[in-house]
């Protein structure tokens, strides 16, 4: 099933529409930086690995600070065998972000295989929590405008970063400052969504530890990604499969704005985003199961 969310609408979203429901994050666009200010977003790829749970508890013992961790179905190690660090990134106010199943090249895979590595873990996420990240980064920052245009046809709004500590490179004891000293300048730049990966122990027990006393020596926030552009936590997630028949969760937005996370239709009135078609059972998408029979035609354009 192909979701979308960014779009035409009869109704125009004012600014003040904006300001009720929390600034608006785009599908489908590369977004660097932060929007809100006084935040920092810290953002973890690749896991959830061995070390997850420690990144947390010193994000905790730092000031309970938040982090956005995006996550691999298949990489260092299965999220099957990760699910208490997973369901503790909800219980503790972290956000899950999609990161893909096995962490590809996106630009070097078939469209299909890129559909399929987000839904693959889509699947499995939602089996695990019964939320589906609306967020995701792409493996090795590796995309194109094909790329984009396949996250905005499924609803995802793709993050990068402005400050790459290359922790890959140089976390061990001898080099891991290179790490930190790349974050520090990064914040001292403006920098404001930085990349690490708590798949390596020194980053999580040598590079995190200075991160985190930058952090509070800035006098900044660290908060999840969504958090840190404003979006309502809501948005953060969707709460349905795919694949699902039944109609999305009902909540009262502004009558005629786009539905969060692909959903359209209904006693909200969302609209789908432009050229994409709401299908019967309030959905997003641009193949016949969406713009044909049952196609809502109100709520996004029908065959």
């Amino acid at each position: 099933m192909l979701l979308g969310s960014a779009v035409a609408s009869p109704v125009a979203v004012t600014i003040e529409d904006r300001d009720i429901e929390g600034r608006a994050v785009p599908v489908g666009q590369a977004i660097f930086k932060c929007t809100t200010p006084g935040t920092i977003a810290l953002t973890f790829d690749d896991g959830p690995f061995q070390y997850t749970q420690r990144a947390m508890d010193l994000l905790r013992d730092g000031g309970n600070m938040k982090a956005t961790f995006f996550v691999n179905g298949q990489n260092r190690d299965s999220v099957l065998n990760r699910r208490p660090a997973i369901e503790r990134m909800l219980r503790e106010n972290h956000q899950i972000g999609h990161h893909t199943w096995s962490h590809p090249f996106l630009t070097q895979v078939s469209n299909a295989e890129v559909r399929k590595q987000m839904i693959d873990l889509e699947n499995t996420l939602f089996d695990m929590t019964g939320k589906i990240p609306t967020y995701m980064r792409p493996p090795y920052f590796d995309y194109n405008q094909n790329t984009l245009n396949i996250m905005r046809d499924l609803g995802y709004k793709v993050i990068i970063a402005d400050i790459d500590t290359k922790d890959f490179e140089t976390n061990s004891p001898s080099n891991y400052q290179v790490a930190v000293g790349k974050f520090r300048d990064g914040v001292a730049k403006g920098g404001s969504i930085s990349l690490a990966h708590d798949i390596h122990e020194g980053t999580v027990n040598l590079i995190l530890p200075e991160m985190i006393k930058i952090v509070r020596q800035r006098g900044l926030r660290a908060v999840t990604v969504g958090e840190c552009l404003g979006d309502a936590p809501r948005d953060w997630y969707r709460y349905a499969k795919r694949s699902s028949t039944a109609p999305p969760p009902a909540t009262q937005p502004p009558t005629g704005v786009v539905g969060p996370g692909g959903q359209c239709g209904g006693s909200n009135k969302w609209m789908c985003a432009s050229g994409l078609c709401c299908s019967q059972y309030g959905w997003c998408g641009d193949t016949a199961q969406y713009c044909a029979n049952g196609c809502q035609r109100a709520f996004g354009r029908c065959n």
